[in-house]
């Protein structure tokens, strides 16, 4: 959950807030007397949404790209380098694609990712297709290579 808030908002103050924010909210729904019957693919869903939420608040006091600005170290390695645009280019993603690209990129399959944003399960292929070539257009626009 922490990988999934880390690589969606950043901050890392407002992921461990927000993973603590989930816990509480399930404690709570289990001490209620709720049912979770896929638990990973509820935390999942809840770690997107809370980060969605997060995003959207701080969308509100500045501009969402100038999260991704950075002080570039003067020996940063090739791959440092290239980790950095990425996580630059996925800031740039629409909130839902952001998701995708980020539990895709946690290793859940696409029918997990589907129960934990409740997109159609069909759908969730070309949209990641679509916000992976996002990415790539902007890793070529800033003149990195992916392959």
């Amino acid at each position: 959950m922490v990988r999934v808030a880390r690589k969606m908002v950043g901050d890392r103050d407002v992921v461990y807030d927000i993973v603590q924010e989930i816990f509480i909210d399930l404690f709570d729904k289990l001490n209620n007397g709720y049912v979770v019957n896929h638990p990973k693919s509820w935390l999942c869903k809840a770690t997107a949404n809370r980060c969605v939420d997060s995003l959207r608040k701080q969308k509100r006091f500045e501009n969402i790209e100038s999260l991704g600005e950075y002080k570039a170290e003067q020996e940063l390695t090739d791959n440092q380098e290239l980790s950095h645009a990425v996580s630059l280019a996925i800031l740039k993603l629409k909130p839902q694609e952001r998701i995708l690209v980020t539990l895709y990129s946690e290793g859940l399959s696409y029918k997990e990712i589907a129960d934990a944003t409740g997109t159609k399960f069909s759908s969730i292929g070309k949209m990641l297709s679509r916000a992976l070539k996002k990415i790539e257009t902007e890793l070529k626009n800033k003149k990195h290579e992916l392959y």
